[in-house]
């Protein structure tokens, strides 16, 4: 990947930001953790440090060792709440993304996204688990009513959680020159799909659209920290 920016803000309604992400190379990814100010804050940290430590001594990158690597960190963090009654509740999404010569190696839990966005079409690659796409797959609202409803931050699906994880994941022939998006759900609760599309296409500088989307979260309200990495393929 190249012209690739990564950066996160706390909301305007926060005490502290509790995503973290990593860049290394041609592997990216992005947590939100969750369970109060210090358990979401270690578990999105714990999260980024031992993907990353995993898939550093990893070789090959394959779409299976992206999900081994959230697998193993599940575990760990398992482990360590069993220690630590504080922790207890604490969990974290992930949205991991590894570009090896022209494929995409992904793997997701939790509400935090991965987007493509290829001859002007901006993809939604990943799924969420959260109460309000279970709502949305029923037809009990609308894409629309997702990012107004009252239930929007709640997920069904985070590592740390259960000692049984599934992880979702998949990998992607990509052409030159298409924009990989991931982000937490502070930029996906207060930014439609559309709006996030006409930024990115609206520059090549992936820094610059990086602080547009930023800018667009702030003016409605930022509710939440929010994350974004965006870059070049």
């Amino acid at each position: 990947m190249n012209n690739i920016f990564g950066l996160s803000k706390i909301g305007l309604v926060r005490q502290q930001n509790e995503d973290r992400f990593f860049i290394d190379q041609n592997i990216c990814a992005v947590t939100d953790g969750m369970g109060g100010y210090i358990g979401g804050e270690i578990a999105s940290t714990y999260a980024v440090d031992e993907i990353k430590e995993s898939l550093e001594t990893t070789n090959p990158i394959t779409e299976e060792s992206l999900v081994k690597a959230i697998l193993q960190t599940n575990q760990k963090i398992i482990q360590r709440v069993a220690h630590e009654d504080r922790l207890s509740g604490m969990g974290t999404t992930a949205v991991v993304a590894a570009v090896v010569d022209n494929q995409l190696f992904w793997a997701s839990v939790g509400d935090s996204r991965l987007y493509i966005c290829q001859d002007t079409i901006l993809q939604q690659i990943t799924k969420d688990h959260s109460v309000v796409q279970e709502l949305f797959d029923s037809g009990e609202i609308t894409k629309e009513e997702m990012l107004t409803h009252p239930q929007r931050n709640l997920i069904t699906r985070a590592i740390g959680t259960a000692d049984i994880l599934e992880v979702d994941s998949g990998t992607i022939s990509i052409t030159p020159g298409s924009r990989l998006l991931l982000c937490t759900d502070g930029l996906t609760s207060y930014v439609s799909d559309d709006v996030i599309k006409e930024i990115i296409l609206s520059t090549t500088d992936n820094e610059a659209a990086v602080q547009k989307m930023m800018d667009a979260v702030y003016e409605a309200g930022a509710g939440d920290n929010v994350t974004i990495i965006l870059g070049t393929l």
